[in-house]
């Protein structure tokens, strides 16, 4: 932690020396551009989602409901935020269990404590560890709204998820998760 903090106070000295420095053209001005960085982390996180009817092995029309968010959040270098909201509500088409596997675009939006709303394009891909653990793992960029430009990471987890009930009659209705999120950008 303490090697985050000197790297961090080392950007801003940094930044502070370039844009205070007698512009050299087209070149420096690009370069003062791109500093300081900001970052936001939000390292508490849950989501739940539903499907109806509950997913199966065999291609169906899904509808999707999801509530989640963050909170926690905490801020360096950059606009203060505290927490965010998000929920969705689609029907897919032709969805199956199979799906949760495969590597996916994602468009996501959360809503802060702030009232703004960041847009994300995220690529998800899924990693099934021992028994009931699912972790998605989705990384982009925020294409809209706050922190616009910012990377994205978001890492949400799984705990109890029986990917097995896609074989039964019942099908899997549903999953929660627990998620971090990190946003980083060069302002």
């Amino acid at each position: 932690m303490r090697g985050m903090a000197s790297c961090l106070m080392g950007w801003m000295m940094l930044a502070g020396s370039l844009s205070w420095a007698e512009p050299r053209g087209e070149v420096a001005r690009a370069q003062e551009e791109f500093l300081p960085l900001a970052v936001v982390t939000c390292p508490v996180g849950a989501f739940q989602t539903t499907y109806t009817p509950p997913l199966r092995d065999t291609p169906q029309d899904v509808r999707i409901q999801g509530a989640g968010g963050f909170s926690n959040c905490y801020t360096l270098l950059g606009e203060d935020v505290r927490s965010t909201s998000s929920a969705a509500d689609f029907v897919k088409r032709g969805a199956s269990c199979s799906d949760l596997l495969e590597i996916v675009p994602v468009t996501n939006q959360l809503t802060w404590n702030t009232g703004e709303v960041s847009t994300f394009r995220l690529t998800q891909v899924a990693v099934r560890a021992d028994g009931p653990l699912f972790v998605l793992v989705q990384t982009g960029t925020v294409l809209s709204g706050k922190f616009e430009g910012a990377t994205v990471v978001m890492n949400v987890t799984f705990s109890s998820t029986n990917l097995d009930a896609c074989r039964s009659p019942e099908g899997l209705p549903g999953m929660s998760a627990t998620q971090t999120l990190v946003l980083t950008r060069v302002l």
